[in-house]
C-alpha cells in the first residue's frame, strides 16, 4: 500500500478516535496543527504509545534523533515524520 500524507493523517485520526471519544470529541475537533499534549488529548506516555502502535501499523520505524520533539505532538508533524520515514 502506497502512503502519503493524507492516508498517514487519516490513520493517525483513527487512532485517536478511541481517546477522543473518552473526552466528549469528535476528529473534527482536532485540528492538524492543535498540540495533542499541550490539548490534553495525551499525555507523553499515551503519546508514545500512539507512536509504537503507528509505527507497527505502517511497519516503520521513526528516527527520533532526525525530528524536532516538538513534530511529534500534531496530527500535521506526526504525518509529515512518518512520511519521511516511509519514503526514506
Amino acid at each position: 500500500m502506497s502512503f502519503n500524507e493524507v492516508t498517514v493523517r487519516e490513520r493517525i485520526r483513527a487512532a485517536l478516535t478511541p481517546r477522543l471519544t473518552e473526552m466528549g470529541l469528535t476528529q473534527a475537533d482536532v485540528g492538524d496543527g492543535m498540540s495533542l499534549t499541550q490539548s490534553g488529548v495525551l499525555d507523553s506516555f499515551a503519546l508514545m504509545e500512539l507512536i509504537g502502535r503507528l509505527e507497527q501499523d505502517l511497519h516503520v520505524e521513526l528516527d527520533f534523533e532526525a525530528v524536532e520533539p516538538e513534530q511529534f505532538t500534531t496530527v500535521k508533524g506526526l504525518a509529515a515524520a512518518f512520511v519521511k520515514a516511509l519514503t526514506a
